[in-house]
């Protein structure tokens, strides 16, 4: 074979090998998911919460709209109470659900991420009283016979899990049905301490309530927080695929400034609050509630 057809030819094959390069899309620049994914949440802010126009808003739902936009993923935000979000995620009608902690009993029905980001339960007076309540550690509650109040859903960490009979059995333990709930009752003095996220707690007081909280010292849980993947509905490559954007949003600092973003509002709230509302207008709109719901 001639020299020149020889050149040319290997040169046409290579040519060939490029243009099947360029028109089979690598797995980096195609979506992770054909369809939408459907992602379920309920109001707990700072994390999650449907805003006046009906919109999704707060730091999970920021982390994940980057999760899926560094994935190339569309989604759709559907608000649903807690218990039935777990119902729907195990029948496949809801595909992710945010701000996860892992168990064994959750995993019978979902894939779980890797975390993205961490939770901490502290336990929190009013603002005004952070220098007449000296805590150290857990079992300062029962030898200052301090009155607990802990909303009636969630988890709170062990020392409290281990000691709830006892906190009862002592007239310490004071229940809840919410976060905003706990927030009125510790400004009626129903009790002098409340339990809580050390940063949902804080923002939700400030926001509804007009309430300045203090954390004390003690950190009662520390856990990671993962998305769970239904499934019903997502696949092992789907749940690799979204650890890989975990993985890529924590490298370049993505994550830390969403969070870092969502903890400076929470202060800055607080801060307003406490130079608008002092105690005794706390006291006075405290009364005024009390008259109106009673």
């Amino acid at each position: 074979m001639p020299k020149c057809i020889f050149q040319f030819s290997h040169i046409l094959l290579l040519c060939i090998f490029i243009f099947l390069a360029w028109s089979v899309p690598s797995e980096a620049n195609s979506p992770a998911c054909s369809n939408p994914i459907k992602v379920g949440y309920n109001d707990w802010p700072p994390y999650a919460w449907q805003d006046m126009q009906g919109e999704a808003q707060g730091l999970d739902v920021e982390l994940l709209r980057a999760f899926a936009e560094f994935l190339g993923c569309e989604i759709n935000f559907i608000n649903v109470p807690a218990k039935r979000s777990h119902q729907m995620l195990k029948s496949g009608s809801l595909d992710i659900m945010m701000g996860a902690t892992k168990t064994v009993e959750r995993e019978e029905y979902s894939f779980f991420s890797d975390p993205y980001r961490d939770e901490e339960v502290r336990l929190f007076v009013l603002d005004e009283n952070k220098d007449n309540v000296k805590l150290e550690q857990w079992q300062d509650i029962f030898t200052q016979k301090l009155r607990l109040l802990v909303p009636i859903s969630g988890w709170y960490g062990a020392d409290y899990e281990n000691t709830r009979e006892r906190l009862a059995l002592e007239n310490l333990l004071i229940l809840s049905p919410d976060v905003d709930k706990s927030v009125q009752m510790l400004t009626y003095d129903r009790a002098d301490l409340m339990i809580g996220d050390a940063i949902a707690m804080p923002y939700i007081a400030s926001q509804h309530q007009g309430v300045r909280l203090s954390a004390l010292k003690p950190i009662l849980d520390h856990n990671p927080i993962h998305l769970m993947l239904s499934k019903q509905s997502m696949s092992p490559l789907l749940l690799a695929q979204f650890n890989r954007a975990i993985k890529a949003l924590t490298i370049n600092g993505e994550i830390a400034r969403i969070v870092y973003k969502w903890q400076q509002i929470s202060l800055a709230q607080q801060s307003k609050i406490s130079n608008q509302y002092g105690p005794f207008y706390r006291l006075y709109a405290g009364l005024l509630t009390f008259d109106i719901a009673r």
